[in-house]
């Protein structure tokens, strides 16, 4: 990847009302921007030379790319996830977005990050994200029953997720040995009833022979997550956002809400996207040689027209922490999809195995069934009790 000079960072903007001259957000509701103060809307300015959702070449597309978020932030990173959160500039915040933590610092922004090549603006409002929330903290079983006034609602919020995407065109070549299967009928002895007898039985057998060749195959819209602050397997959990509706950054949709800068860096995450591409193309060249078995399969790949964007995509985050430990509740900002972690309560989870025990025992004994079985279902369940303890420490 080329090391030219980057591009220089952009002017940030404010966004002042044309009426009072007050702070101007990005509404959901309004699609646009909407004062705090008397409400006006305005649509969010699209600065001169926008390109849209354009690919950059990856090769030689670094130095092309315009440098900082474009609007006026003020950035918090965590010292204990790691994550950097860019807010408003006249927001203060005491804990991490993603982990609840309290240490935090404010930072400088790095004017050098890659700009944001396009954005999905969020589309399910504050309110229902928060719904979202209450509807799946009331519908936890076996959790502690303080986890409501753990996971407080007021502390859910709206971020702007780094994510880098990666198209690019696979030419595959492929060898391995495809398998056949076949039967044979065999002759066995077996002892029955003392006496030692002749049988017969069909053994499968397999037939191996060469294969190999070759296909061509585009990818577009590898998603990587760039972010630190999001379990990857939590990130990745969100298989719904449609990069269809990417639109072109605007520093606008920005205002008044949360945005993470990336963590991990383009050539970082072409490594993962391209584990991701030949994870795929291994897939589909084990399909393409046929047989009843394969074995030996070996796939060289050859990139082509790689391209990529840096995005931004929209998330709930409600973090807070249980025993110390940090959980997270998601809601994707574009479709309403759910995601969530919450503490179990062992304490709850034995007694309801207690009271499953109990109620077997009480069928023994009143259908009067004591045989061997029937009694082995008290032990068998206080031992099933035991081990999800042992699991839990």
């Amino acid at each position: 990847m080329t090391q030219a000079e980057p591009a220089t960072a952009q002017q940030p903007l404010q966004f002042q009302c044309p009426q009072c001259g007050g702070e101007m957000i990005f509404d959901v509701s309004a699609a646009g921007l909407k004062c705090k103060y008397c409400k006006h809307q305005t649509p969010v300015p699209v600065p001169a030379g926008a390109r849209g959702a354009t690919e950059i070449p990856l090769r030689e597309g670094y130095q092309r790319a315009p440098r900082g978020l474009g609007v006026a932030t003020i950035s918090f990173q965590c010292r204990e996830c790691g994550a950097t959160v860019s807010t408003a500039p006249n927001e203060r915040t005491v804990s991490c977005t993603y982990c609840a933590s309290h240490s935090v610092v404010q930072t400088p922004a790095d004017p050098n990050l890659i700009q944001p090549e396009t954005l999905i603006p969020f589309r399910i409002p504050r309110e229902k994200a928060v719904d979202s929330f209450k509807s799946w903290l009331a519908g936890l079983w076996f959790r502690p029953s303080n986890l409501k006034s753990m996971a407080k609602l007021e502390q859910i919020f709206g971020v702007y997720v780094p994510y880098w995407t990666f198209d690019a065109d696979v030419h595959s070549r492929w060898q391995a040995e495809r398998g056949w299967f076949y039967y044979e009928t065999e002759t066995y002895q077996a002892v029955e009833n003392g006496e030692t007898v002749t049988r017969t039985r069909e053994v499968r057998h397999t037939r191996w022979e060469p294969a190999w060749g070759e296909r061509q195959d585009h990818y577009d819209d590898v998603l990587v997550c760039a972010s630190k602050g999001l379990p990857e397997e939590m990130a990745n959990s969100f298989a719904t956002f449609d990069t269809t509706h990417l639109m072109a950054y605007a520093p606008g949709y920005l205002a008044g809400w949360r945005a993470e800068s990336y963590a991990i860096d383009l050539p970082s995450a072409w490594v993962k996207a391209q584990s991701t591409v030949e994870s795929g193309q291994q897939s589909k060249c084990r399909g393409d040689v046929g047989g009843d078995d394969v074995r030996g399969l070996v796939v060289q790949n050859q990139y082509a027209n790689e391209t990529f964007k840096h995005v931004l995509l929209p998330v709930y985050v409600a973090a807070y922490r249980y025993n110390d430990k940090p959980f997270r509740f998601l809601v994707n900002g574009q479709t309403g999809e759910v995601r969530g972690e919450a503490p179990y309560s062992w304490v709850k989870i034995t007694l309801a195995i207690l009271v499953v025990v109990a109620i077997i025992v009480a069928l023994v004994l009143v259908f009067g069934r004591g045989d061997g079985d029937s009694a082995l279902l008290l032990p068998r369940a206080l031992d099933a009790t035991a081990h999800a303890q042992r699991a839990h420490t």
